[in-house]
């Protein structure tokens, strides 16, 4: 099979290869390594069998000694030879416990010999006869195993050898058992040693190279028994694996550690009995012989698979690539091939796939798209205006709307306020988003289409149970309550809500729509939170409320004086006057109108324009007919009407009261040396002379007369220290009948007289 001018075919071919080799390679490599590791943990579990079996062996040993030992002290020879001297007079005693030393039963155990020795009477027997203490060969033998603290303990001579605490020269190669007795005291009675070889240890170890090499190593570092009897006694205190072993915690285990670039396996067993230690050690080279030959067997096998599926792959690629080769034809014509000759054939096929897959899903996208919209919009629409009936049944065939069997109604929810929440009226918009959202899952299997937001209005349009008024008013009511609730608790903001007549067609709904936007207006007296129906309003126009002439004459006064106090408690009585009698919103507007207008020709009487009270230039009746409640009325006559008003009032008579003040001050700075009253400055102003009184105290805190004299005083002082005029003179120029008058006052005012005010100044 040819492979060239197919990238597809190339990298078939590589597949198959990649899928049979790698595959291949994994498999014989874990085979390699787990029969490596399954001959090293069968090696392994074979050492600590031998070495749990070596440990029975010389432990059963040990405790046949131990019961030897203490069977021979517990003899009646033995015991009743304690308090006897050694003399000929007991020969018969001595002849006794020699006897039961030879009768002992250590034959089984390989004991070479059994020594006795009496302490406190100074005499010893063994194998060999009868000795005194001090001419006993052993005697200092015996004096080192008396030191030691134990009462019953094994003892390697060897190992005493080689720490020096017997000579070399001795001939000793025994594992001692030794008893004193009374137990427990530092200076025993007597002493009992049973010797037993070390040959007899390392008969009981078995000689298996394949298990590794196995020795015991007793408490104190020194090896107790070895199949090379080179060993027996050495010191492994200083041994890598020994010190290792010796401060693990576990009684057995294994590890692997390295020595001389050469890589064993440990495994040791540690006695309870006396602190033995039974060690294993295998070289790991010698383990992995036997997995090399299945190396080698696996490496064969895995070659052989790997030539087979690689002739495979040539076969099995070409059957492949056919079905491949055929579409890539279907997709790219003759012509093209040259020109996509070097590029991969699936990069052509998915390209030509995903392009038509592309373009067919942004097809469908639009249709989604625009299909969803034009729902929507022909909900608007059924909401906004009307349509004739055909056109309405056409569509709602086409939107797969149900057929009515039950009467609906329109919900028009509208926010009440944002007034004492987080939101402003820049949130309007999105909470009215929110709220449609709310409506659509709270609702979900009471609507009938899909809710939307209309100007400043949610619309939900459900259907209701029952032909009957009631239970459709009820079912109804009960759904604008669950919505009125869950807003308030997720959202935090209260909306009212109105409610259309039963509609029973969808062509109704623009009429339903219509009715409860309605409903919604006669808010005015109800508050927020309402919930109204359309039909509830229908009978109110009937009902005309009484205008309140006199509270309004009475807080017009108010307005006027700039009694704020007052026309806030006049406007409250008011509005609760007007909104007593329940009535149609057109019927409360005539009233708020009719007071609006009052109010605004105060302003205009003021001599200012309404442009105070008007802002963003939308005219204050507009303003007033989108308010939605009796309190929203109330609270913006107060604010934005009648506070301004009164602020712009007072803000005039400050002014006049000024003009006033000035007025009076200049033509009494012009005319002080007149005969000037208050009457004549009044009557040039045109205006009362008790009005310029009260104006001039409660403004400029000044009385006419008083301030006249003052200047006039004023005017002396000045002409006394800038003038030669004669005091005679000044009085006749302000006006004064005589002299002794001017002098007179002048002195009362300053204190002094006007010779002598002239005089010191």
């Amino acid at each position: 099979m040819a492979l060239t001018g197919s990238k597809v075919k190339i990298r078939l071919v590589l597949i198959c290869i990649i899928l049979g080799t790698i595959p291949t390679l994994i498999v014989g490599i874990f085979s390699v390594y787990k029969g490596a590791q399954a001959i090293q943990n069968k090696v392994d579990e074979g050492n600590m069998r031998n070495l749990v079996q070596v440990q029975m062996s010389v432990e059963q040993l040990l405790y046949t000694a131990d019961h030897i030992m203490l069977q021979f002290i517990e003899t009646p020879a033995v015991k009743s030879s304690l308090q006897v001297d050694m003399t000929g007079d007991e020969f018969k005693i001595f002849n006794t416990v020699e006897d039961a030393i030879n009768n002992l039963p250590t034959y089984s155990l390989g004991a070479s010999e059994i020594c006795f020795a009496n302490l406190q009477k100074g005499w010893a027997i063994d194998n060999s006869g009868i000795y005194k203490l001090e001419s006993y060969v052993a005697s200092r033998y015996l004096n080192e195993f008396i030191k030691r603290p134990e009462s019953s303990f094994w003892i390697d001579e060897l190992a005493m050898k080689t720490a020096g605490i017997i000579s070399e020269s001795e001939d000793m190669d025994c594992i001692c058992l030794v008893k004193k007795w009374p137990l427990f005291i530092p200076n025993p009675s007597y002493i009992a040693i049973l010797k037993i070889p070390h040959s007899k240890f390392a008969s009981l170890i078995s000689n298996n190279e394949s298990l590794g090499e196995v020795m015991i190593i007793g408490d104190n570092g020194y090896v107790i028994a070895h199949p090379d009897k080179e060993e027996w006694g050495k010191d492994y205190n200083s041994e890598t694996y020994y010190q290792k072993l010796s401060g693990l915690p576990d009684k057995q285990g294994k590890f692997t550690i390295g020595i001389d670039n050469v890589d064993y396996s440990v495994n040791y067993l540690k006695s309870g009995y006396n602190g033995w230690t039974y060690v294993s050690i295998t070289s790991l080279a010698d383990v992995t012989k036997d997995s090399k030959a299945i190396g080698w067997f696996t490496f064969i096998a895995c070659m052989t698979v790997i030539v087979v599926v690689n002739l495979a792959a040539f076969i099995i690629s070409d059957r492949i690539y056919k079905p491949v080769e055929k579409i890539y034809k279907l997709l790219v014509g003759a012509q093209e091939r040259d020109t996509y000759k070097k590029q991969d054939e699936f990069r052509l096929i998915e390209e030509r796939i995903n392009f038509l897959m592309k373009d067919n899903k942004r097809m469908n996208k639009q249709l989604s798209v625009q299909f969803s919209q034009l729902k929507e919009f022909f909900i608007l629409k059924l909401i906004l205006s009307g349509m004739d009936q055909s056109t309405v049944d056409s569509r709602i065939r086409l939107y797969g709307y149900p057929d009515l069997e039950t009467p609906m109604c329109v919900l028009v929810t509208r926010i009440d306020t944002f007034e004492g929440t987080i939101y402003s009226d820049g949130d309007k918009d999105l909470m009215l988003f929110a709220v449609n959202n709310i409506a659509g899952e709270l609702l979900e299997e009471v609507i009938i289409l899909k809710p939307v937001v209309v100007e400043e209005y949610q619309v939900t349009i459900i259907k209701t149970a029952g032909s009957r008024f009631e239970d459709i008013k009820e079912a109804a009511f009960k759904a604008a309550e669950k919505l009125q609730d869950v807003v308030k608790k997720m959202l935090n903001i209260s909306v009212s809500i109105g409610i259309s007549e039963p509609i029973y067609t969808y062509r109704d709904i623009h009429k339903g729509y219509n009715e409860s936007v309605e409903a919604l207006k006669h808010q005015l007296s109800l508050g927020y939170k309402a919930i109204i129906f359309y039909r509830d309003i229908r009978e109110l126009g009937r009902l005309n409320p009484v205008f309140p002439d006199k509270l309004e004459e009475e807080l017009l006064d108010a307005v006027k004086t700039c009694s704020f106090e007052k026309a806030k408690e006049m406007l409250h009585q008011f509005i609760s006057r007007v909104f007593m009698v329940e009535a149609s919103r057109y019927e409360y507007q005539v009233s708020l109108v009719r007071l609006l207008t009052d109010l605004v020709l105060i302003l205009k009487e003021s001599g200012e324009s309404n442009d105070i009270i008007v802002k963003d230039g939308i005219s204050v009746y507009e303003k007033l007919f989108a308010l939605k409640t009796a309190e929203e009325i109330e609270k913006w006559f107060l604010t934005e009407i009648i506070k301004p008003i009164i602020m712009h009032i007072e803000n005039s008579e400050k002014k006049q009261y000024k003009k006033i003040v000035e007025g009076v001050l200049n033509i009494i700075h012009d005319e002080y040396h007149t005969e000037l009253t208050l009457e004549d400055c009044a009557s040039r102003l045109n205006y009362h002379p008790s009005y310029i009184r009260r104006i001039l105290k409660n403004e400029a805190g000044i009385v006419f007369s008083d301030y006249l004299a003052q200047y006039r005083i004023d005017m002396a002082k000045r002409w006394l220290l800038e003038t030669n005029m004669k005091i005679s003179e000044i009085a006749d120029r302000l006006k004064y009948k005589n002299s002794e008058n001017f002098i007179r006052f002048f002195k009362k005012i300053t204190g002094v007289t006007p010779g002598k005010y002239r005089k010191i100044n």
